[in-house]
């Protein structure tokens, strides 16, 4: 049985609320660690106990207490297991009974925000060509490749979130550009593993001309918006952006009123014009991703560019390029 939640799904929210715990012993400060219990419901699904979990994680909870009667069912620990192997970095220090406590080890640095995002957009961006690339060939590996490959981006997503969510550099307000625009990246992840998976139907189509190529160009548009978007350092540059967004959003509209009448006269098949149908709408989801964190730049004036730390020599955070 899965634990990995549905992806089309809604983004979890707090499935139970953080409280109050015991101070931590090695604490670098007096804030008391956030501790959150879960209890399991009978028969409950392991994908709502993962987006349980994860939430209390985004919430920012330091330690996890999971109770389930009379014994904690192996699919619960396998739940348990995949959610400390799929985020950073909590881990199992006691089983007993019916209760399993988990304990957030993981030290962070104060690497500022703006440079982790920095990093995660480069990460998206190459897992996107990645997966466009693939088309040129045959399906490789097992099916479960591309999802695999996307942990490490949901991982990261969820890390920046967390930390926006314990509020490190700033108050919850200032924070909620990077953890939307953290957000917005990992579901443009999700679609990279789409174009993967759906370019297992176009390894027959001509690679030097047609519909492939039309749908290579498509992306690269996408992508070099995406990266504009991610380079954006005011809201000048964010306003036109949005109209780049706009204008290729309706070129995917024009491009797929092009592409897809072919199967009605029999040049198509059907299994392939189904592919580039999800191939176009995950292209178009992408921008409308982007779209969103140029809105965010523009609404909130958020700078991308990692800022000088205090008493640290100058240094320039690099573009991402392209």
């Amino acid at each position: 049985m899965t634990t990995r939640p549905d992806r089309s799904a809604p983004r979890p929210s707090a499935g139970a609320s953080p409280g109050r715990g015991r101070r931590g012993a090695s604490s670098r400060s007096a804030t008391p660690v956030l501790v959150a219990t879960i209890v399991v419901g009978r028969g409950e699904p392991p994908e709502h106990l993962f987006r349980r979990l994860l939430g209390v994680y985004l919430g920012g909870a330091r330690e996890f207490v999971v109770r389930e009667r009379p014994t904690v069912r192996s699919d619960t620990r396998e739940v348990i297991r995949s959610f400390c192997r799929r985020t950073r970095q909590p881990e199992i220090v006691s089983e007993e009974g019916g209760v399993v406590r988990l304990r957030d080890i993981a030290f962070e640095n104060r690497v500022p925000l703006p440079q982790r995002i920095a990093r995660m957009g480069r990460l998206v961006v190459d897992f996107h060509r990645e997966a466009v690339d693939s088309w040129a060939r045959l399906p490789f590996g097992e099916d479960s490749f591309w999802e695999r490959r996307d942990d490490e981006i949901d991982r990261e997503a969820w890390y920046i979130q967390r930390l926006a969510a314990l509020g490190p550099d700033g108050d919850g307000v200032a924070l909620l550009g990077p953890f939307s625009i953290a957000r917005s990246l990992e579901r443009i992840a999700d679609h990279a593993v789409a174009l993967g998976e759906t370019g297992r139907r176009l390894v027959d189509l001509p690679q030097s001309a047609g519909p492939l190529t039309s749908l290579k160009q498509f992306h690269r548009q996408a992508m070099e918006h995406l990266e504009g978007v991610l380079a954006t350092p005011d809201g000048n540059v964010a306003n036109d952006l949005l109209d780049m967004g706009e204008a290729l959003l309706a070129s995917g509209r024009a491009l797929a009123d092009r592409l897809l009448p072919a199967v009605e006269g029999g040049t198509m098949p059907p299994a392939t014009a189904a592919a580039i149908g999800r191939i176009l709408e995950s292209i178009g989801r992408t921008i409308a991703y982007a779209q969103d964190i140029a809105q965010v730049v523009l609404d909130r004036s958020l700078p991308l560019a990692a800022p000088e730390p205090r008493g640290a020599a100058r240094s320039v955070a690099a573009p991402l390029a392209a």
